[in-house]
């Protein structure tokens, strides 16, 4: 009986402790090598800087496309983690324009940072 109270407590146990465990942070999927570099956007809504991400092209997206919700990152965080996935030496051109605006020097210099140590060039245009 003492036995069994001890095998069920390890049991309990080892279950407790596997729960508790740290989870593992998903594996980030890299983005494609673009020929014309990522285009970034940004602007303020409701008080919280949302950013997106586009592959460059030639011309010059609409604002439907730019804050598209299935782009649409909020906040620097998701910006930082989104930068991260895309390979060194990419260019990434951050304009304004109409409703469009960049950040306050404390986010671009956390920006600014993250390019440089990704090794991507980055284009900042007012």
């Amino acid at each position: 009986m003492k036995t069994i109270r001890s095998l069920l407590f390890v049991i309990l146990l080892g279950t407790l402790l596997l729960g508790c465990s740290t989870a593992s942070q998903p594996t980030a999927t890299p983005f494609p090598e673009s020929m014309k570099g990522y285009e970034l956007y940004s602007w303020q809504d409701a008080g919280q800087w949302k950013f997106s991400i586009l592959v460059g092209t030639n011309r010059k997206k609409t604002l439907d496309e730019i804050k598209s919700a299935d782009v649409v990152l909020s906040g620097v965080d998701a910006l930082i983690f989104t930068l991260e996935k895309i390979p060194a030496g990419q260019y990434i051109t951050w304009s304004s324009r109409e409703s469009l605006s960049v950040p306050p020097d404390d986010i671009l210099s956390q920006v600014k940072q993250v390019c440089q140590d990704k090794g991507l060039i980055l284009n900042i245009g007012r």
